[in-house]
C-alpha cells in the first residue's frame, strides 16, 4: 500500500487542507500549533494490523486512537470532524473516509466519542489491515525519571543484536564500545535501551533513548518481512518531533538511514520536525533530484487568515523565514551589462531590435548603428586591431558574398537574406497579395498608394527613399517600423531562426 494524500476537510482549526505523502519519506514541518501531530494521529487511526505478529517490544503493529487524540467534551464532542485518505494498492487508487461522532450507549447512558470509517458507504467500514508503528512524544520521557522501571524479556537474534549495535553507532556517530540491547519496561513505554561495558539503561541519554526506539522499529519491520515472506507488503512508521534530543550530525545521519531502510523494507516514514538541519538536507536532495529527493515530500503547515494552509516542497529560504519568524530581504537584481553589436546604420539597428524582440538576446545585446559610409563597417570588422576584434558586428546581407572565398570571422554575422534592409523590405511588401492583412482597404492603404511614388525598387536609392518616406512610416510601417518588420518575420520564420542562431554563436 502507498499513502498518496490526506484531505482534512474539517478538524479543529484545519479546514480544506491537503497533505501529500512521499514515496518513502514525508516531512511535516511548520510553526507550533499548526496541527503537525494531528496529521500523524490521523494516519495512525487509518491502519490496524490484523496479523498476530508483534513488534520487538511486544506491542501490536497499531496504535490506540485514545493514546494519540484527547477529545474535549466542551469543544470537540459537538463536532463531526472528517478527513479523507487517498491510497494505492497495486496501482488501484482507493479512498477511505474517517469521521467522528458522539454516541450514547443506551444501557449505561454513557457517552462515547468515536470514529467511523466510510460511514455512509456500503464497503470498507474498517481500518486498513496494514502494520504501523507510532512513536509519540512519550518516547522522550527520560528513563531515569520514570516511577517504574523493570526488565522486559525480549529475545533477539544475533543478526538483530548486531544490526541494533551497528545502526545505533552509525546514527549517534559513536566510535568505540559496542552497544548491547537492554530491554526494559517503564510506566510509559517498553523499549530496547542501550548498554555498554561502562553504563546500563539508566545511563542512557534522551538522544540514545530516542534512537533506540527508532532503530527497534526498523528491526521490527525487518523481522515482520522475514516472517511473512511474500505476504509482506510494507508498513508505516510515524515519528513525532524526530529531531528532539538529537544534535545536528545525528539528525542528518538518521534521515540517511531511514531513507535506506524505507526502500529496503517498503516503508513510508512520516515524521514531524522543526529542524532546519534536516529540512536543509532534504531540500538540497529535492533540488538535486537524488534518490532521497525523489522519494520525499515536505509539507509545511502555516497559519493564514486563522486557518491552516499547507505548502508542498517550499524553498528552504521560505521555511527558514517562517520557522525563525524573520523578515526576508529583497534580492538586489544586478543590471545585466549588454554587449554592443555594431551594425551599418539606423535601419539595420531598428531591424535587429525587432528581430531579437521577445527573445533572451534582447536582454544581452545592444544593437548600435554606426552610420558609416558603405563598406567602412566591413573594413572595421575585418581589422587586425585587437580592440576592434573584440567587437561584434552585424553586416547587411548584401555584403555576404564578399566573404564566400575567404570565410567569415567569428565576430561577424549577417542580417537575413542577401539584400540590404531597405531593398529586402521593399521587395517583400511589394510581393504581398492585395488581400493581405498588411493593407487596409477601407483607408485605401493599398499596394498602389504604398508604391505609387517609388516605382523601381531595384534601385537602392529608390528603396531607401521608400523606406524613409514619412507618410508611409505613419500609414504603413508603424512605430520603429514594427508593423513592417513583424509582417516580414511572420512570412520568413526560417530566415529569422537562422539569424538568431547565428547571432547567438557570434556573441
Amino acid at each position: 500500500m502507498r499513502l498518496l494524500n490526506l484531505f482534512i476537510e474539517d478538524f479543529r482549526h484545519i479546514k480544506g487542507t491537503t497533505i501529500e505523502f512521499g514515496e518513502r519519506i514525508t516531512v511535516i514541518a511548520g510553526q507550533n500549533g499548526t496541527g503537525k501531530s494531528s496529521v500523524l494521529g490521523w494516519v495512525a487511526q487509518l491502519c490496524k494490523y490484523n496479523g498476530s505478529e508483534k513488534q520487538l517490544n511486544g506491542n501490536k503493529f497499531e496504535e490506540d486512537w485514545s493514546k494519540i487524540f484527547r477529545f474535549c467534551p466542551d469543544s470537540d464532542w459537538d463536532k463531526n470532524y472528517k478527513v479523507k485518505f487517498k491510497y494505492s494498492i497495486q496501482e488501484n487508487i482507493n479512498d477511505k473516509d474517517i469521521s467522528t461522532r458522539l454516541t450514547v450507549i443506551t444501557n449505561s447512558k454513557d457517552k462515547r466519542y468515536r470514529a467511523d470509517f466510510n460511514r455512509n458507504k456500503g464497503e470498507g467500514k474498517k481500518a486498513i489491515d496494514y502494520p504501523i508503528i507510532y512513536l509519540g512524544l512519550k518516547r522522550l520521557i527520560p528513563i531515569a525519571t520514570e516511577d517504574k522501571i523493570e526488565k522486559n524479556i525480549i529475545n533477539l537474534t544475533t543478526e538483530e543484536s548486531n544490526l541494533f549495535n551497528a545502526l545505533s553507532k552509525e546514527i549517534l556517530l559513536i566510535f568505540g564500545d559496542d552497544i548491547k540491547v537492554d530491554s526494559i519496561r517503564t510506566t510509559n513505554k517498553k523499549i530496547l535501551a542501550m548498554k555498554t561495558d561502562k553504563y546500563s539503561h539508566l545511563g542512557n541519554s534522551a538522544g540514545q533513548d530516542n534512537i533506540g526506539q527508532i532503530v527497534s522499529s526498523i528491526l521490527s519491520f525487518k523481522r515482520l518481512k522475514k516472517s511473512l515472506g511474500i505476504g509482506y507488503h510494507g508498513g508505516i512508521i510515524l515519528i513525532d518531533e524526530i529531531d528532539a534530543t538529537l544534535y545536528a550530525g545525528s539528525q542528518i545521519k538518521l534521515i540517511e538511514v531511514l531513507n535506506k531502510y524505507a526502500a529496503d523494507l517498503n516503508l513510508q516514514i512520516i515524521f514531524s520536525t522543526h529542524s532546519l538541519e534536516i529540512l536543509e538536507v532534504i531540500d538540497k536532495n529535492i533540488r538535486e533530484d537524488t534518490f532521497l529527493g525523489k522519494g520525499v515530500k515536505i509539507n509545511f503547515l502555516k497559519l493564514f487568515d486563522k486557518e491552516i494552509k499547507c505548502e508542498i516542497n517550499p524553498s528552504i529560504d521560505f521555511i527558514k523565514l517562517k520557522i525563525k519568524a524573520e523578515r526576508g530581504k529583497k534580492e538586489k537584481i544586478e543590471k545585466i551589462k549588454k554587449i554592443n553589436v555594431v551594425c551599418e546604420d539606423l535601419s539595420a539597428e531598428l531591424w535587429i531590435k525587432n528581430l531579437i524582440s521577445n527573445t533572451e538576446l534582447s536582454k544581452t545585446i545592444n544593437p548600435c548603428g554606426a552610420n558609416l559610409p558603405k563598406g567602412n563597417l566591413k573594413n572595421l570588422a575585418e581589422s587586425k586591431n585587437k580592440e576592434l576584434q573584440k567587437c561584434r558586428y552585424v553586416l547587411d546581407g548584401d555584403v555576404r558574398i564578399e566573404f564566400d572565398k575567404k570565410g567569415v570571422p567569428k565576430n561577424i554575422c549577417f542580417l537575413p537574406t542577401d539584400k540590404g534592409v531597405e531593398v529586402e523590405m521593399y521587395h517583400f511588401i511589394k510581393s504581398l497579395s492585395d488581400s493581405d492583412n498588411f493593407w487596409n482597404e477601407a483607408l485605401n492603404h493599398t499596394k498602389e498608394t504604398c508604391f505609387k511614388d517609388h516605382q523601381n525598387g531595384s534601385n537602392q536609392n529608390i528603396a531607401k527613399n521608400w523606406f524613409e518616406d514619412e507618410g508611409l512610416k505613419k500609414d504603413f510601417f508603424g512605430r520603429g517600423y514594427s508593423k513592417l518588420f513583424n509582417r516580414w518575420k511572420s512570412g520568413n520564420k526560417e530566415h529569422l531562426n537562422q539569424f538568431l542562431t547565428n547571432l547567438k554563436n557570434t556573441i
